[in-house]
């Protein structure tokens, strides 16, 4: 019976390839990583899951201070820290635009949210006159009536 391994978590995940890879994995000063770093990874590390891998790479690349990292023209680096590449115009612009999205949904978080005004309660005006020829009475109140009516009960021979 083959035992399946706890997913770890995000931050122990993080730990571990920044052990590994300490040039590229830095948390306090991210660097834009190469496109593919993935592959290249999996071409060497065969400890990590599949999934414990992605999970990894996903919190990493959406941390605050990578996306700030990811400024047009910014060097990417390989697992060996060597320059590959560079953060394109688009790339750029795509990580501004999480950047701003996750601070307006931090804002709508904590604003206060306004109180809706109450609703006026209505006090219920009680008809217990039984005639249908009765007159209504002087100090009718506006709002909800509630009108109670008798029920009339038939006795049957058997």
């Amino acid at each position: 019976m083959p035992t399946e391994k706890a997913p770890r978590s995000p931050s122990a995940l993080i730990r571990y390839l920044s052990g590994k890879w300490p040039i590229v994995f830095d948390a306090t000063a991210p660097k834009p990583l190469k496109i593919g770093i993935r592959d290249d990874i999996r071409a060497i590390e065969n400890e990590l899951s599949d999934e414990d891998l992605n999970t990894a790479l996903r919190v990493y690349t959406r941390m605050a201070t990578y996306l700030e990292a990811l400024r047009p023209g910014a060097k990417r680096v390989d697992l060996a820290g060597n320059q590959v590449g560079e953060v394109s115009e688009a790339e750029a612009a795509t990580a501004l635009a999480w950047l701003r999205a996750r601070l307006a949904k931090e804002k709508v978080a904590k604003s206060p949210k306004p109180m809706a005004e109450p609703e006026p309660v209505l006090e219920p005006v009680l008809n217990l006159t039984h005639s249908r020829t009765a007159k209504p009475p002087h100090d009718r109140r506006e709002g909800l009536v509630v009108e109670i009516k008798r029920r009339r009960t038939i006795k049957r021979q058997p």
